[in-house]
């Protein structure tokens, strides 16, 4: 009998799929498959941030808006996985993932963001979500989809392993892990940007490949039967099991971007250190969804409230008491715990497979508001990072019940929250109007905490009496901490900026703080209206630079960064002022509260944008000196410590001109950095470690670090060592930062 051209096509697939049949490829396959498609996906995330570092600096809500980014990414890719599961034809999926979307993918690579930058007009957020829709989208739509759409083609097979494919989750998140533990410790530090995006895209085309075994392996194998699968279908999955999925994931992916956060703005600012809260997040995942969790559930539930009391005891200016390493472990130990909380409670209440593509379309629901509501609605509605706080509470509250809860004594839970916090208020004011420093003070003021840290132990054992006190103490922390008024606070896509009024016993003073780190200060006294202080004192590296110059080589000034603005009192009669400054709440600060703009400089211009991109506008050789004083919170910006950055630099100033960098940071030594710029490109340079003496006030003069480079050995001559100068030796090569590669950790004083 003669077969019809269906029947043929049905005989001619079969026989091509003979190959595929075999049962014992099939989890190698897929698992490989999955692994290649995280590690894509979390290999193009800090790629891409790196790539926007010089156009929009190294702020955290950079790292915060790509997140997003990547979170909407894998929500559409869910949906679209779900929503294809249901044709009821294979082939169908096959054609329409394998055969339609992959090739349009491929069209975009290698990645690429473009040259230009935002204009100060430009909102950030919205460019740059236009912006890496517009480079990598589709790439990342596709590789998003991947996951949830192997482990439904797994599960539809007939291997023995098909009705339990949650395994897959776990080498999915295995590995986005390593993709993450790899970039900043072998990708960053070894291979160019530009190689690193034409090596992903040799990625991508590996994984075309494995996909399409994946597609065959699926089409070859019958599915699984009817009985079983209509077992599964009577398990109903409500509105209220999507709706905690939804939340159960909110939870750790706010209190992720709300611990990357706190980690940039009041630990070290570091962009590359923002993957290892992403690596923690991940292990959650990896841990939860095992077939054999290696921490219990159990004990992840005690280990909450201890966490949560070490975070919440050491937040505020008290967290700057403990070395670096002991920060970091209480912050990200915390969020570890707390995702694995969450994630365990998710793997629990994991349906049956039938409801497989739904539970991941809902839990990436969840981690897609989590992050918009950090990354978009958190910077509008509040003033200061609000949300961390929030996140650790809230991942308190929906735990569990406990034993001690089915005894109700709601009076005594508000009522002893209530004393804890009033206590701890009024032991603070005590102690900072009695004592000021010395061992004395250090053990009254670890004393001070360890006494509502062991009533919150006791605490513990009930869900509301805990929860409302650690909010009370968490809401007590974020109060200033020194003996100033806070006067304003001010949040932009670039950071939180607070004005406070600090009296003391010798003068008034203004300052701006960012996250913890001081950015300057204005004396009240009306006869120090225009005194440079803090770090631009007129003992320190600034004023002694400006006292050694002479003026009439000094005509036209640029500054990278412009703060309070009270450089600008260095300026003299004829001499052009040009400040470049990203953030333009900064410059509305500096010209409404601050005024040594209108005082010392009134002609002085402000230029709104990208310095690495505004300052390129400026004619070449326009400036006799050049001062890099960007700061986002503790240090500067990487893409302004870059050998293009110094090439840049250096074109703008004239014959003679001289370039300062100012790099005093608590956390990063960036001396070795500036040390390989100029040895690299064959520049002398001079540097001023200035250390006020003993007892002087901070606000009057802080210490400071400052390098200078010029072009000739002669353009140095007037900074003598007796003010300080002394020669930068030459830093090795391997702490050289260019914009196709960068090793933050190698500065970072632990």
């Amino acid at each position: 009998m003669a077969l019809n051209q269906s029947q043929f096509s049905t005989r001619v697939l079969q026989m091509i799929l003979i190959p595929f049949r075999c049962s014992t490829i099939a989890i190698p396959a897929f698992a490989a498959t999955l692994f290649l498609s995280a590690s894509l996906m979390f290999l193009v995330e800090p790629m891409v941030a790196k790539m926007v570092l010089p156009k929009l600096g190294g702020a955290a809500a950079v790292w915060s808006t790509c997140l997003v980014f990547f979170q909407a990414m894998l929500l559409l890719g869910y949906a679209y996985a779900h929503f294809l599961t249901r044709l009821s034809s294979r082939a169908a999926q096959v054609i329409l993932h394998v055969c339609i979307l992959l090739p349009i993918a491929a069209t975009v690579l290698p990645l690429a963001l473009g040259a230009d930058g935002p204009s100060a007009e430009q909102s950030p957020i919205w460019w740059l979500l236009l912006r890496l829709t517009l480079a990598c989208g589709i790439p990342v739509f596709f590789i998003s989809a991947t996951a949830p759409l192997l482990q439904h083609w797994f599960a539809d097979g007939d291997h023995k392993g098909a009705h339990d494919p949650y395994f897959l989750y776990a080498v999915s998140n295995a590995g986005s892990l390593l993709a993450l533990l790899a970039y900043p410790l072998i990708v960053e530090p070894l291979l160019p940007l530009d190689l690193q995006a034409t090596l992903w895209s040799a990625g991508f085309a590996a994984l075309t490949l494995g996909v399409a075994l994946c597609a065959a392996i699926m089409l070859s194998h019958k599915r699984l039967d009817a009985p079983k699968r209509v077992i599964e279908e009577r398990t109903a999955v409500g509105a209220r099991d999507r709706l905690a999925w939804t939340v159960l994931a909110f939870i750790p992916s706010s209190l992720l971007l709300g611990v990357t956060q706190h980690i940039a703005a009041d630990i070290v600012s570091a962009p590359l250190l923002w993957v290892f809260p992403l690596m923690l997040y991940l292990l959650t995942f990896i841990f939860a969804f095992a077939r054999r969790p290696p921490l219990p559930h159990a004990i992840m539930l005690r280990a909450l409230p201890i966490m949560l009391i070490l975070v919440v005891m050491t937040s505020g200016a008290s967290g700057n008491l403990l070395p670096l390493p002991m920060a970091l472990a209480f912050h990200l130990g915390c969020f570890f715990v707390v995702g694995m909380v969450c994630h365990g409670e998710l793997a629990k209440r994991r349906p049956p497979t039938t409801q497989l593509t739904g539970f991941y379309f809902f839990l990436s629901l969840g981690g897609v508001l989590g992050g918009v509501f950090n990354a978009l609605i958190a910077p509008f509605i509040f003033n200061g990072i609000w949300e961390y706080p929030l996140a650790l509470i809230a991942a308190w509250l929906i735990r569990p019940r406990m034993p001690a809860d089915k005894q109700r004594n709601l009076p005594m839970d508000i009522v002893l929250p209530l004393l804890l916090s009033a206590g701890l208020l009024i032991g603070r004011s005590i102690l900072v109007g009695a004592i000021s420093s010395g061992p004395l003070s250090m053990v009254l003021l670890y004393g001070l905490y360890l006494v509502p840290a062991l009533a919150l132990v006791n605490f513990s054992r009930r869900r509301w009496r805990f929860g409302l006190a650690i909010a009370l103490i968490l809401l007590f922390q974020l109060m200033p901490h020194n003996t100033g008024k806070q006067i304003i606070a001010e949040r932009s896509f670039f950071g939180v900026h607070r004005i406070e009024l600090i009296s003391d016993a010798e003068t008034p003073t203004l300052v701006l703080m960012n996250g913890t780190t001081l950015h300057g200060a204005k004396s009240l006294r009306s006869d120090e209206a225009t005194l440079p202080m803090t770090y631009y004192s007129k003992e320190g590296p600034f004023g002694r630079f400006f006292n050694a110059s002479a003026p009439d080589k000094v005509r036209h000034v640029a500054v990278i960064g412009l703060g309070t603005g009270a450089l600008a009192c260095y300026a003299k009669d004829r001499q052009d002022w040009t400040f470049y400054e990203i953030d333009p709440v900064v410059e509305r600060l500096a010209r409404d509260r601050f005024q040594f703009l209108e005082k010392c400089a009134p002609a002085a211009r402000v230029v709104l944008g990208d310095a690495r991109m505004t300052i390129g506008h400026a004619r070449d050789g326009a400036y006799d000196v050049l001062i890099v004083d960007a700061f986002s919170s503790d240090s500067i910006p990487m893409h302004l410590l870059t050998r293009e950055a110094l090439a840049l630099y250096m074109r703008k100033l004239a014959p003679g001109g001289r370039l300062l960098f100012h790099i005093s940071s608590r956390r990063l030594n960036l001396a070795p950095v500036v040390g390989a710029l100029a040895a690299d490109a064959g520049f002398p340079a001079r540097i001023l470690s200035d250390s006020p003496p003993p007892g002087t006030s901070p606000l009057r003069r802080s210490a400071a670090l400052v390098v200078i480079i010029a072009a000739q050995t002669s353009d140095l001559d007037a900074l003598s060592s007796k003010d300080g100068w002394k020669a930068l030796p030459p830093a090795q090569p391997k702490y050289l930062w260019t914009d196709q590669r960068a090793d933050i950790l190698r500065v970072i004083s632990f």
